[in-house]
């Protein structure tokens, strides 16, 4: 017991926090003198933050809006003209007896062309054509449990069919778009680590010269018998202090980003009948934003001052 009320860390621990306390408060007052450039540092780091995230914020809605897309593979088979609807009904009973296959549906020429119309507009126009253009259509869905080796034989057998003239896979482009979304994250993700590498060097050329210009300061401590965490504790609250404010500001970006952004989107949401609606960052965005804009300023302002005390002692 005496050790905590009498003893040594009774004694040591307010002095400690009361250290703390003035490194932080005075690297506050001296970003406060200077509030034009602390601003801009905040800025860069706002910046910084705020790109990535909103670029990983959109990317994250369109996983999200695709993520209902049910896709089992589906074959769209277009049939020859000289295919009457009789051989058409003959060759969908055949297809769907195959152990890959689980449903086969016949889109006659004459409703194809209906859709076609409804769809597009061009009900003159393709009234006025001499004949149908579209031909009869099966509609092949194969079962949810088919392997990529069943996909191409059934596609194989298929194009060999009698009376087929073309196979079309209807779920190639839902398969492009994920692997263009699964290339983006990434893409994002080294623009991200890119960012904040320039961000590390921004932050710590600028602390560098706050620690050049209080080089007098430092040699005080140092030669008074000061330990270097204690002459390195007034920089690190500095980039602290950097990072926390860039932080911020970043967070308040994203979410003017988000609100600008929200009302196009929902708009065409609607338009499309969708019931999805723009996510906005929620809590978890600008936590991650302080928490990585603090580490950053933390880091840039450790990384300049080791280096500076460690030319001062070889000096």
């Amino acid at each position: 017991m005496p050790l905590f009320r009498d003893g040594p860390l009774w004694r040591w621990w307010p002095v400690w926090l009361a250290q703390h306390r003035s490194a932080a408060t005075s690297s506050w007052r001296k970003l406060q003198a200077r509030p034009l450039s602390t601003f801009m540092t905040w800025l860069l780091v706002a910046l910084s933050l705020a790109l990535p995230a909103s670029l990983w914020l959109t990317l994250s809605n369109l996983n999200v809006a695709t993520a209902h897309f049910e896709h089992p593979p589906q074959f769209s088979l277009l049939l020859t003209e000289q295919t009457d609807l009789d051989a058409a009904a003959q060759l969908q009973k055949s297809i769907a007896s195959w152990p890959q296959v689980a449903e086969v549906a016949l889109l006659p020429a004459e409703e194809a062309l209906a859709q076609f119309s409804s769809l597009t507009g061009l009900s003159p126009l393709l009234a006025s054509l001499p004949r149908n253009p579209l031909p009869h259509t099966l509609l092949v869905s194969l079962k949810k449990t088919a392997t990529e080796i069943d996909r191409a034989g059934v596609a194989e057998r298929l194009e060999g069919s009698d009376g087929v003239a073309q196979v079309v896979l209807d779920t190639l482009w839902l398969t492009r778009l994920e692997e263009g979304l699964r290339a983006a994250s990434r893409w994002v993700l080294a623009v991200g680590v890119m960012m904040l590498l320039g961000t590390v060097l921004a932050l710590g050329n600028t602390l560098r010269l706050t620690v050049v210009a209080r080089e007098e300061e430092i040699l005080v401590v140092r030669l008074i018998g000061g330990s270097r965490a204690f002459a390195r504790r007034p920089f690190l609250y500095t980039g602290l202090w950097y990072g926390l404010g860039g932080g911020v500001l970043g967070a308040v970006i994203l979410w003017v980003f988000s609100g600008w952004l929200a009302g196009p989107v929902n708009a065409l949401f609607a338009l499309y009948e969708s019931q999805q609606r723009l996510q906005w960052p929620g809590f978890h965005y600008p936590v991650i934003l302080l928490t990585v804009a603090v580490l950053l300023g933390w880091i840039a302002a450790w990384t300049a001052c080791e280096r500076h005390l460690r030319q001062l002692e070889r000096h």
